[in-house]
């Protein structure tokens, strides 16, 4: 029996699958995946020692948890096809905008259904996801769910009701801080900075700045901005242009219009 497998093998899932292999907490070994393309798939899964099954329906017999990874719009008819062979599995789905309700309408009412959105940086073991589960659910499923997605991040467990803002902030922040990385290369580039170096330097300024927030926890945001605004110096003068521009209130805008979006797919 395989500890973990993925109903789709995509970009996604493979990154969450490179997770556990890397945390040894399901080696490649103790996987298996199913795919519509089943080519690649049985390919990458001899190469990498996953087991492959022939059909999504064979996939149950081979795990009693199954994350169910394919595009939100092939949900439904996936879940049709496999509801008859699911026992007393754990699924777990990835799909944006499929909410708790849509899964439990289309699997045994006795089914224990984790709903969860992992963000890109789950790419490189730094992701962000959310979780929430039916209120009947064991909280020993829910603590399995956790383990499975903090090999590639941090997981945060939120009501449902707040998964459209929360996916906003986790799924399509990451988005926001790409351009705003973007414009500060292209504005030291037109200021005579070569490309390849502020790009680097952007991206290694924003890593720093990052983790001085995450270790320094306890200091908010604005204090820490404090720090490195110095009386009529360069950093104020800098913040007064972004301040007129309105930023802060575009970011409120950026967020309410992705989470409102998220709420119109669901």
């Amino acid at each position: 029996m395989a500890d973990v497998a993925f109903l789709g093998y995509g970009r996604m899932a493979q990154a969450i699958s490179a997770g556990l292999n890397r945390a040894n907490l399901a080696p490649y070994a103790k996987q298996a995946a199913a795919d519509i393309a089943s080519g690649p798939l049985t390919e990458l899964g001899a190469r990498l020692g996953l087991t492959v099954s022939k059909s999504n329906s064979g996939l149950f017999d081979l795990s009693d948890t199954v994350i169910i990874a394919v595009k939100p719009h092939q949900v439904r008819d996936v879940l049709s096809e496999v509801s008859p062979c699911v026992k007393n599995h754990l699924v777990i789905s990835i799909a944006a905008g499929v909410k708790l309700s849509t899964l439990q309408s289309l699997l045994p009412p006795s089914t224990s259904i984790i709903r969860v959105i992992p963000n890109l940086p789950a790419l490189v073991g730094k992701g962000v996801t959310l979780m929430c589960a039916g209120t009947s659910i064991d909280r020993q499923l829910l603590e399995r769910a956790k383990k499975i997605f903090e090999s590639v991040g941090s997981v945060f467990e939120l009501d449902e009701r707040l998964f459209d803002t929360g996916t906003a902030v986790s799924g399509s922040g990451p988005a926001f801080l790409f351009l705003v990385m973007e414009a500060m290369i292209r504005g030291a580039v037109r200021l005579g900075l070569p490309w390849d170096l502020a790009r680097e330097m952007v991206l290694k300024t924003a890593q720093g700045s990052a983790a001085t927030a995450l270790e320094h926890f306890e200091l908010s945001l604005a204090s820490l901005r404090d720090q490195v605004t110095s009386p009529g110096g360069t950093t104020a003068e800098g913040l007064l242009e972004l301040e007129e521009g309105s930023l802060t209130a575009l970011f409120h805008r950026a967020l309410e219009a992705a989470a409102e979006k998220g709420r119109q797919l669901a």
